[in-house]
């Protein structure tokens, strides 16, 4: 599998609408699965991740849309590919005694459109997500299920009468499932409201960690993005879980706005000030970190929402935060002919930060600041 089959998908996810994707940036169900009559991942012995492997690669080949997967032997990956991978939350990444990135588990199925990807021999034998664009569980649900159906015409699951299926972690154990979500609340948190919420996704068993490398304290997470996701996947029924996800992520969705409402008309001069630095950096910088860039886009995005600027819609937002990402932006050094200026030549953190800072350029070449 080659870098390029990443990288040049049609119409990604990602840039997609979705509903409510001013707050909710995508949403993503994934089930966990074990073979039975086989040991759990930490348990392996002999060849039995291979056999696991070959076991669901062989279910797939009997899909009817077999086209629309690609099959993806984590160790033949280049190591771009990977970072790619991992960049789009397909591949969680780990270090080998060495200090060398390596894939964690050992196979992929990936669909076509990107937003489906079935990783094996990670912390289980197999993890079936679908990730869409804005709140979206229940589509991604159903994704998922029907994988889950199909699959279970050829392989026989792990599963016990008194605890559903049986995982790595007693906390999946049950009906397997897990949602989480990425968000953008940065009302909630420039209010000084963001323990608040967290007490409140705690009270309702979801847990929030920063969506991007951050601060350990919770209210300084980069551009206001954080992850959500449930904890446990024993209480109640499938359609029970995803039902008290679904209002959870409505409960921000509604108090978001609200907020965002109460600061428009409390500190217009501040938010103002926020807007107009963010577009002029983005505008005139010639180097811009990831950082500074996800900081950037965020700020754009939260104009947008308070209608300060137009021109530009939460979809072409979403996808910056992943075509800022270092790997994408190798992958476009390497398939691109770009020339750089001298002093930037010879240098790939450079060439990664002049690149950035184009690309949010030409995509901030559309906004009218007609508002402020």
């Amino acid at each position: 599998m080659s870098n390029k089959d990443f990288s040049q998908e049609q119409n990604p996810w990602y840039l997609r609408n979705g509903l409510d994707n001013d707050v909710i940036i995508s949403t993503r169900a994934r089930f966990a699965r074990n073979l039975a009559n086989f040991p759990f991942v930490p348990n392996f012995r002999g060849d039995d991740k291979e056999r696991i492997q070959s076991l669901i690669f062989d279910a797939f080949s009997h899909f009817e849309n077999l086209d629309d997967y690609i099959f993806v032997n984590t160790s033949l990956l280049e190591k771009e590919g990977m970072k790619i991978l991992s960049e789009r939350g397909m591949l969680k990444l780990s270090k080998n005694p060495q200090g060398e990135i390596i894939p964690f588990g050992t196979g992929l199925v990936v669909h076509a459109g990107g937003n489906i990807s079935c990783s094996i021999n990670s912390t289980d034998h197999l993890h079936i997500s679908s990730i869409r664009a804005g709140l979206d569980c229940r589509k991604a649900f159903e994704e998922c299920k029907l994988i889950d159906d199909k699959l279970q015409e050829y392989l026989q699951f792990a599963a016990s009468c008194d605890f559903g299926y049986l995982t790595t972690s007693l906390l999946s154990a049950g009906s397997g499932m897990k949602f989480s979500a990425i968000i953008h609340i940065p009302a909630i948190v420039r209010s000084g409201k963001i323990k608040m919420f967290v007490d409140y996704l705690r009270d309702n068993g979801i847990k929030i960690m920063p969506a991007f490398p951050s601060p350990p304290a919770l209210e300084a997470a980069l551009g206001c993005y954080y992850i959500i996701s449930t904890v446990a996947a024993q209480s109640g029924s499938e359609i029970d879980q995803l039902a008290a996800f679904e209002s959870v992520c409505k409960h921000l969705v509604e108090s978001e706005r609200k907020i965002l409402a109460e600061l428009a008309d409390n500190k217009r001069t501040i938010n103002r000030n926020t807007v107009i630095r963010a577009y002029s950096i983005a505008k005139f910088s010639m180097l811009v970190s990831l950082n500074e860039a996800i900081e950037l886009i965020a700020d754009i995005q939260f104009g947008m929402r308070l209608g300060l600027i137009s021109g530009i819609n939460n979809s072409d937002l979403s996808g910056l935060l992943y075509r800022v990402q270092v790997a994408h932006l190798n992958y476009l050094m390497n398939s691109g002919s770009f020339e750089f200026e001298k002093d930037v030549e010879q240098n790939q953190r450079l060439k990664a930060d002049r690149l950035r800072a184009i690309i949010l350029q030409e995509t901030f070449d559309k906004i009218s600041l007609e508002n402020l």
